[in-house]
């Protein structure tokens, strides 16, 4: 459009002479209409001020002060009168902008949200425009926990909503800034605003797993001598009286219990059938634990699995012994405990999580079992190469068991073993850190005694 503007009067001059400036007039409502098509997608630079010029009319500008250089230099004035015209339009456009666009451009109605860390809230935030005419805006979060329905809202005016959704950390910040962008309609001048939508108070996630266990104890308060003549003593295997699952059905023999018929295959089949049924061995559990965190958000989550594990298993009324351990030492080798007894010592141990420096790791941390897998392999090759190398995994085969015979997840595991006999299921809370060969090792060998393991992750994913 502006190479129309400039090229009209040049066509006219010979007729109109200094007045064909006159006749590339109309244009300039084209212009503003191209401006305005275009500010609806162009990309938005961050400003590095409050308030500054666009790429857009930066360009704008430097084109027409282009032209007004060239026409001087050849001595166009129908080109000087044309390029001082579009100047004087788009100053004109600059300077209304610049009294209907205040700074900042935008009110914020705080929210305050309490969540647990970890816990994602959504929320719809108000902005209120406090220029005189429309404008739009692009809006940017630096931080990965937050995101944003819409990054972007066009012809803004009045109010608005911007809808959030967060799920932060135990160490994000109370009152987590977002950064606005502004651009009027016809994207010449753009505005910086940072705003502080929302006030958080993140509740750890350790100290709602302690009230949700403390009221766990309070509602079982009156059950606990019930409870405790149930479970205590409690041998792992032990048949429960009456525990009886139905397996299969055969013929009648003399001494079978009338309560016992199969009516229904009796009546089928003509001759006097009865049920057969399997005794079930009472299920139980051991919790493996891992006490040494990296920083307060991994023991924050930590305690919270571990306290969340056992009021899932004591709800349940599962024997669960507790194998609790941290980098130095084994701290809790448990018999198999009742609910309430359970749930006690969780809350204890979640008092005894310490802070290690993180273990860095530089390669990939030895598999035992993929290593004892390839020695079987080079076992059936003879060449010199093969011998060298079965060698070296041999060599680093002992290493490893040499490494974990005295550690404290090895120790506590072997010491709850002998109170939950398999096929009993072992829960893994752990960051695998200083503990990878011990449980690797040590878990391997107790699930081909019988046992099961599930693991809950710790550490995040990077």
């Amino acid at each position: 459009m502006l190479g129309y503007f400039f090229a009209i009067p040049l066509l006219f001059e010979p007729v109109l002479h200094l007045f064909s400036p006159l006749v590339a007039i109309p244009i300039l409502p084209l212009i503003s209409s191209g401006l305005k098509k275009n500010a609806l997608i162009q990309s938005i630079v961050p400003p590095t001020k409050q308030r500054e010029l666009t790429f857009t009319s930066k360009s704008v500008i430097a084109a027409i002060g282009v032209v007004i250089l060239v026409s001087l230099l050849l001595g166009k004035w129908i080109l000087t009168i044309s390029s001082g015209i579009a100047l004087l339009f788009i100053a004109g456009m600059l300077i209304y902008i610049l009294r209907s666009l205040p700074l900042p451009p935008l009110e914020v109605e705080q929210k305050e949200i309490r969540l647990i860390a970890g816990n994602t809230a959504k929320s719809a935030i108000k902005l209120i425009s406090k220029a005189k005419s429309p404008f739009h805006i692009s809006v940017k979060s630096s931080y990965p926990w937050i995101l944003l329905a819409k990054d972007r809202l066009l012809n803004l005016t009045g109010e608005a909503e911007l809808n959030l959704s967060l799920t932060p950390s135990l160490s994000g910040p109370s009152e987590p800034q977002i950064g606005v962008f502004s651009t009027d309609l016809w994207g010449l001048i753009q505005m910086r605003q940072i705003i502080n939508p929302v006030r958080l108070y993140v509740i750890p996630r350790a100290r709602y797993a302690e009230w949700l266990a403390r009221k766990y104890l309070e509602e079982t308060a009156s059950q606990a001598g019930v409870l405790a003549a149930t479970f205590s003593p409690v041998a792992a295997g032990t048949i429960p009286k009456g525990g009886v699952e139905y397996c299969d059905s055969r013929l009648y023999q003399p001494g079978d219990k009338l309560k016992d018929m199969d009516w229904k295959h009796t009546a089928k089949l003509r001759q006097l059938v009865v049920k057969e049924y399997m005794e079930e061995a009472r299920q139980v559990a051991i919790i493996a634990v891992n006490l040494a965190a990296d920083d307060d958000e991994q023991a924050d989550k930590l305690v919270y699995n571990l306290i969340v594990s056992t009021l899932t298993l004591a709800e349940s009324s599962i024997p669960t012994a507790i194998a609790a351990y941290d980098q130095e030492q084994l701290l809790a080798a448990t018999p198999l405990l009742d609910p309430r007894g359970l749930v006690k010592k969780a809350l204890q141990l979640g008092q005894k999580v310490v802070l290690i420096t993180p273990l860095e790791r530089y390669i990939q941390p030895p598999d035992i079992r993929q290593i004892r897998i390839s020695l079987r392999h080079l076992e059936k090759a003879y060449t010199e190469p093969a011998r060298k190398l079965r060698e070296i995994l041999e060599l680093e085969r002992r290493a490893i068991e040499e490494g974990v015979k005295e550690h404290p997840a090895r120790e506590a595991l072997s010491r709850v073993a002998v109170h939950a006999l398999p096929p009993a299921t072992i829960t893994v809370i752990s960051p695998w850190s200083h503990d990878y060969e011990a449980l690797s090792l040590t878990l391997e060998e107790l699930k081909r005694q019988g046992y099961n393991a599930i693991f809950i992750e710790i550490k995040e994913q990077k």
